[in-house]
């Protein structure tokens, strides 16, 4: 394993979900307007019946295949206006919006032919930030209008060119003030080209505006507004106001490169802006579109003059691929990273938004790759640069001051699962491994390629043997009678929200399944027709089992749970006999002294990271070579398909480090053991704030109820959460996790521990509370576990089950008989496999829930286990869980 798997990941990452400012862009239609402008109009420069013809362009064409992905629908345009046309305006705008990472807009809002466009605050709705960009061509050509209908309105005709100066700064100086505007913007290149007279002659400009106002009565005045061409008068305007913007430190934005057809290529060229950079070295002048196809020449202004910026926006998704690419490689060759920033151009529709942002991160993907493997960036440069383009360049020099939020990994993976394989083929994934946890709780993969999963999997599935599902942690061989035997077959469905790259192996991605029924000729319901779910459900599926659970509990109680977990787990240097990496106690410094021990947690918790895993903390956890990593809390299922993806990565990057990593309860029989501490919360929906009565224990009465259903089907639990002969040697007296059922408040020697974290809501401070639950060890079926957990606090719940003693103060261990009496904690934990086996066949209601199956085929497994291990002794059975587990 190199360093470059995992920096090519974290640059892959930050291109991924690091925020855009949109430096350059224009407002959106109102819901009104949208109805007028057509969609395709936002991918080309081309009108008319040009249009018809840039629907052949692979541009346009490119634009149509990403929206098809996004709306799920063929890829054609007619296929996505259909999707559109059953959708609310706002909806699209939303819908469109929230995928692109965009925090911030800066709205040019001179862009408005149709007369339809939403106000620049309407746009919050989309973004956290919006601010205007003001054209200084429009306000002119404003003041302009009103004077020339003034005049033409009166028998004046001799004007005061002074008093439109003082007009034309008085309007400057205020929009230049306004804290909602952070630049000015000119289309000087529209107009008479950028080859800007940099010398004022007022006496050259008051002839121009003489000859404007005479030739008013043929100019398009009826419309409401007229159109500046006149150089002399643009050049003067435009000297007015770059001195007004020096004045008040905020940039100028010029319109350079292509454009539309009433437009001269040549006279856009950046470099005629020359004279006027020379002129202003005190103005910041940013160098709209790349200048396209002047890139090269826009970038040598920025690397010789100290004032002008580049923003790359209207290349996306204007030209094609290669012309995007070749666009930002030729700014990069000599432009400073620190100068370039990012825009959409974005217009009238929010598609325009949305494939401008999603081309654009594609872009800067490719590109930085690609320089690093020429040796141009480093890494960390790389990153730095797609961080300075991506957001840090615009927050800068328009003075936002905004805290970038990088888009939330969850919300990243929000797309759909087609969208996400092409991302994965993008970032040279050429494998998927489909993924599932068996009976005897180790997790067991098929691996396909990417075009097969893509093209044929995701829809029909992967045959499985149904034995594959229930062989014993020693061996694949079939216990009998537990529900199935070496017949018939499933299919493995795969779960797409499930599906993630795995940054360690790079070209590997990793998703979990369902179980479905695939009926053979060994089935009574073999040909018969039957379409209800339950028919596809094969009912040993864990993942199922903990899914209808949930739901069930959801809809019965209105009540939704959260799950993180602690994993303990130990690095071994060798395994028989066993022989840790370090022999330090719990956090303490010297155990990351070993530089191997610290690489690998470093590469371990990074990884976790890359693939949306939260960490909150890590360190070394009292015992040779023992360490823990705590990660966040989620709902139920994701938490337990996390437990999988955590447990495999520590697997996978120790071994790569030439080491084992083990999650056995006890791999040292003279030290504390290995645990997974389950933590577990509730709320009810619709509740801001929990209902709280005056019990002592400062519990509600939910929770209450929920803690005496899980003490009630303890016994049972730890068939699953214990599912080894040697869990139990880790459940005994004075090794930090308690024999005696009962429960405590902030006492780590007993199996159910009750936290506390003070808390302010709407009605004032309350204690937010959740469940630790210790007695769980590493070598159990995370399904399984927090469906035992759920079903038996709800069992409680339904049934108001109470809590029959106090919390736990003392350590139940140092107790006499006569004061576990009195404290009514005379029951203790299963002390052996078949006492938990024996509980669990007895529990009719946690059988009923979890279904027969799935018990009777679990039970089956680990009673078989359980015949196998008796005749081997402690390090014989050692020998075989450390191979597992």
């Amino acid at each position: 394993m190199t360093n470059d798997v995992y920096d090519r990941e974290a640059l892959f990452r930050i291109v991924s979900t690091f925020p855009l400012i949109d430096s350059h862009c224009h407002n959106l239609l109102t819901s009104d307007a949208s109805l007028i402008y057509p969609l395709e109009v936002c991918f080309s420069e081309a009108h008319s019946n040009a249009l018809k013809d840039a629907l052949q362009t692979s541009v346009l064409k490119r634009c149509v295949r990403h929206l098809a992905e996004f709306y799920n629908c063929p890829p054609t345009l007619d296929s996505i206006k259909q999707v559109r046309d059953l959708m609310s305006h706002i909806d699209i705008c939303k819908t469109c919006f929230k995928p692109t990472g965009i925090q911030s807009l800066l709205l040019d809002d001179g862009l408005d032919t149709l007369g339809g466009l939403m106000d620049v605050q309407s746009h919050l709705e989309l973004v956290d930030i919006a601010r205007r960009i003001v054209r200084i061509e429009s306000i002119a050509e404003k003041i302009l209008y009103d004077l020339a209908t003034s005049v033409a309105c009166t028998d004046q005709k001799v004007l005061n060119f002074s008093s439109f100066e003082e007009q034309l700064k008085k309007q400057f100086e205020t929009y230049a003030k306004s804290e909602s505007v952070v630049a000015f913007k000119s289309i000087a290149a529209y107009g008479s080209g950028l080859n800007i007279n940099c010398a004022l002659n007022p006496e050259a400009a008051a002839i121009a505006l003489g000859n404007f106002i005479s030739d008013f009565e043929s100019l398009s005045y009826k419309k409401g507004s007229v159109r500046l061409i006149n150089e002399v008068l643009i050049d003067h305007i435009l000297n007015l106001a770059i001195d007004i913007a020096i004045q008040h430190d905020i940039p100028i934005q010029f319109h350079t490169g292509f454009g539309d057809s009433d437009f001269d290529l040549i006279a856009s060229n950046p470099l005629l802006l020359r004279p006027l950079i020379e002129k202003y070295p005190n103005a910041k002048f940013v160098i709209l579109h790349a200048a396209y196809p002047y890139t090269r020449q826009a970038g040598y202004l920025a690397s010789v003059y100290s004032n002008v910026y580049v923003d790359i926006g209207l290349v996306f998704p204007l030209i094609p691929a290669s012309g995007q690419q070749a666009s930002l490689r030729e700014l990069l060759e000599i432009c400073p990273s620190n100068k370039i920033s990012f825009s959409t151009d974005g217009h009238y529709h929010p598609e325009s938004f949305y494939v401008a942002a999603i081309q654009g991160r594609e872009t800067l993907s490719k590109v930085l790759l690609e320089s690093v493997e020429n040796g141009e960036f480093s890494y960390e440069e790389a990153i730095k640069v797609a961080k300075q383009i991506m957001f840090e360049n615009s927050n800068s020099l328009y003075k936002l001051n905004l805290i970038p939020k990088q888009i939330d990994n969850e919300e990243y993976k929000d797309v759909s699962g087609k969208q996400r394989i092409v991302k994965l083929k993008k970032m040279g994934v050429k494998f998927v491994r489909i993924g599932f946890m068996e009976c005897s709780n180790q997790y067991r993969f098929h691996i396909v390629p990417i075009d097969r999963f893509q093209n044929y999997i995701i829809n029909s599935g992967l045959t499985n043997m149904r034995a594959n599902t229930a062989f014993p942690y020693y061996g694949d061989v079939l216990p009998e009678n537990i529900g199935v035997n070496e017949t018939g077959e499933l299919l493995l469905k795969p779960d797409l929200s499930t599906l993630i790259h795995l940054p360690y192996n790079p070209k590997h991605a990793n998703v979990q399944v369902f179980f479905e029924n695939k009926l053979t000729p060994v089935d009574p319901q073999f040909g018969k027709i039957d379409n209800s779910p339950n028919s596809l459900v094969f009912p040993l599926c864990p993942r199922t089992c903990l899914k209808n659970i949930i739901e069930s509990a959801c809809k019965d109680l209105g009540i939704t749970f959260l799950i993180g977990t602690e994993f303990e787990f130990v690095l071994l240097k060798d395994t028989m006999p066993p022989v840790p990496v370090d022999d330090t106690v719990y956090v303490e410094a010297s155990s990351f002294h070993v530089s191997n021990s610290v690489e690998i947690l470093d590469r371990i918790v990074e990884f976790l990271q890359l693939q949306g895993i939260e960490v909150e903390q890590f360190h070394s956890n009292g015992a040779p070579g023992k360490f823990k990593i705590v990660t966040t809390p989620k709902s139920p299922l994701i938490a337990a398909d996390k437990v999988v993806v955590t447990r495999q990565t520590i697997y996978d990057v120790a071994a790569q480090a030439g080491v084992k990593a083990t999650f056995v309860p006890k791999p040292f029989k003279e030290q504390v053991g290995t645990g997974a501490h389950v933590h577990l919360s509730f709320k009810e929906i619709n509740k801001s704030q929990k209902i709280v009565d005056n019990h002592p224990s400062r519990l509600s009465p939910y929770e209450r109820s929920f803690i005496a259903g899980v003490l009630h089907h303890i016994k049972a639990i730890c068939a699953f959460a214990l599912p080894t002969d040697l869990s139990y040697t880790r459940i005994v007296d004075n090794c930090w996790t308690g024999s005696q059922i009962c429960w405590n408040v902030e006492n780590r020697v007993t199996p159910i521990r009750v936290r506390y974290r003070p808390k302010t809501g709407p009605n004032g401070k309350y204690l937010d509370i959740h469940f630790e639950y210790k007695f769980v060890d590493g070598t159990s079926n995370p399904y399984l576990v927090f469906s035992a957990l759920i079903a038996s606090g709800v069992d409680g719940i339904k049934k108001g089950m109470q809590l029959t003693t106090n919390p736990m103060l003392d350590i139940p261990a140092s107790l006499s008989n006569e004061e576990s009496i009195e404290k009514n904690v005379t029951e203790r934990m299963p002390a052996s496999l078949p006492d938990a086996l024996k509980a669990l066949k007895e529990d009719k209601k946690l059988i009923d829930v979890l279904g027969e199956p799935i018990v009777r085929c679990y039970t089956g497994v680990k009673e078989d286990e359980h015949k196998y291990c008796k005749s081997l002794g402690y390090e014989e059975q050692l020998k075989i869980l450390l191979m597992r587990y």
